[in-house]
This record gives structure tokens, C-alpha cells and sequence, in this order.
């Protein structure tokens, strides 16, 4: 649905450093460095773009991941790396019976997701 996203942080270096390590369990690298823009992609195509910006009010992101094991492991690198812990890893059954997801607090106070829909991997 969404080609790519933009998002505006205060400081691109210390961001880059969190995203960088919480997004590398996901299988995703940060091939494209810019001056001010850094785009991160799968298999070289990018979809995710940090860039020196106003941070905005209420955002929220989710990243796709494909076990619950991935989603563990970017939790644990993005609060390795700084991030504060808003949900740890664990099932919402409030969305569905089988949905497994962590949400961390990013530097600039995004809500950020990593979640697993086993659904769409059957």
C-alpha cells in the first residue's frame, strides 16, 4: 500500500545508529546515505528514509517481521542501542489470536512496532 515513508528526526546520526541496529534482525540494511537522508531497504530496495526534520506529533510505525524470533531480536537490538521499552515481545490477542509484536520508544519519541502475522507467511 505505502511505496515509502520519510521520517523527520532531530538527530539523524544517533537515530541511524538505533534504526541500523533494531531494523538488521528484519532483514533490512541502510544502503543509501545522503547529507541529510538515509534510506534503508530489502534486497536493495528502499522503503524507509530517516531524514533531519521537525519530529512529528503522534506517528506511529510498524515493521514487518517473519517469525516471532525476529521480532524478539530487533526488540532486544533496539534496547541494546537506547531505545526505551513501551510493550516487550508477546501475543495481542486483542488484534488476533496469533499476532506477536514488541513496540519500542525511539529517540525522538516514536511509537515504533516489529510485528509478526503469522497469517501471512502460510
Amino acid at each position: 500500500m505505502i511505496d515509502h515513508i520519510y521520517l523527520p528526526v532531530s538527530d539523524l546520526k544517533r537515530s541511524s545508529e538505533l534504526y541500523k541496529k533494531m531494523l538488521e534482525p528484519l532483514g533490512i540494511d541502510m544502503p543509501y546515505k545522503f547529507d541529510r537522508l538515509l534510506g534503508f531497504a530489502i534486497n536493495g530496495e528502499p522503503g524507509f528514509w530517516l531524514k533531519n526534520g521537525e519530529v512529528a506529533k503522534d506517528l506511529y510505525v510498524a515493521f514487518t517481521a517473519k517469525s516471532a524470533d525476529a521480532v524478539r531480536a530487533s526488540y532486544k537490538a533496539a534496547i541494546d542501542a537506547g531505545a526505551t521499552s513501551i510493550k516487550e515481545p508477546s501475543l495481542r490477542p486483542e488484534w488476533r489470536a496469533d499476532y506477536f509484536a514488541a513496540n519500542i520508544g525511539d529517540p525522538d519519541g516514536y511509537n515504533i512496532e516489529i510485528a509478526y502475522k503469522p497469517w501471512l507467511y502460510k
